[in-house]
């Protein structure tokens, strides 16, 4: 009997941590919005649209080791390799409450 419990346990333990995982990683936080996928974060947290250029590089595809591909955040506060809240993030993992600006010309 109580290895059944240590089993559930175990399994219980694993299934909070995924969920937990999903949740922070992957669950979009705000509704489907008319736009391009990606939006860009600037330096001073502030976020924008993206430009034709922007978007054609996104939209290329990449091998898996070329250093040359875009780095894309998983979360607004995420900061980039370089130390920096700048960069590209997918547009249903920013918050509701960061307005999206229109590209700057």
């Amino acid at each position: 009997m109580t290895i059944i419990y240590i089993t559930l346990s175990i399994f219980g333990t694993i299934a909070t941590l995924a969920l937990y995982y999903y949740v922070r990683h992957f669950m979009p936080l705000r509704p489907k919005e008319q736009g391009f996928a990606y939006v860009y974060i600037e330096e001073d947290g502030t976020v924008r649209e993206l430009d034709e250029e922007e978007r054609e590089y996104l939209s290329t595809e990449f091998h898996g080791a070329d250093g040359d591909r875009p780095y894309i955040k998983s979360r607004y506060n995420q900061l980039t390799p370089d130390k920096k809240i700048s960069g590209y993030l997918p547009r249903r993992r920013l918050p509701r409450r960061i307005k999206i600006k229109p590209v700057n010309k």
